[in-house]
């Protein structure tokens, strides 16, 4: 888990709202009705939320869009189709395609009512967008 974390913290220009209180994780979790992985947890109590490069994943201590409540719940309100135990983890802003993240930490792109897995795990999709500065 901790894997996450060291990659995050080497990269270059990063932003990040501040670490969450386990309280916030907790409430975040109720309000979307899910729980969230392990990798993501370490994520938010660390970092919050993120902004590198063209990359803003979402979290807590954060309002607006990268809110990861209110992202999900948006996404859950626009698309009928938005699968079920998910939660939003970045919304690529191009041809309605939103990366989603199970609560086993696999990665998802769920483009309207299309589904399909990208990556087994949050830090292995970490690595492409890390990749999208080169």
């Amino acid at each position: 888990m901790s894997d996450i974390i060291s990659k995050i913290n080497g990269i270059e220009g990063l932003w990040k709202a501040g670490g969450c209180t386990e309280q916030q994780l907790i409430e975040a979790q109720q309000a979307l009705g899910l729980t969230f992985p392990p990798e993501y947890s370490v994520y938010l109590r660390e970092f919050g939320c993120i902004d590198f490069f063209a990359t803003e994943w979402t979290g807590l201590n954060i309002k607006g869009n990268c809110n990861v409540v209110k992202a999900t719940q948006q996404e859950q309100e626009i698309n009928e189709n938005f699968p079920e135990k998910m939660f939003v983890l970045e919304n690529a802003g191009i041809d309605g395609i939103i990366i989603t993240v199970d609560e086993e930490g696999a990665v998802f792109k769920v483009q309207f009512e299309k589904s399909e897995k990208i990556y087994d795990s949050i830090s292995d999709y970490l690595d492409r967008c890390i990749a999208r500065k080169e």
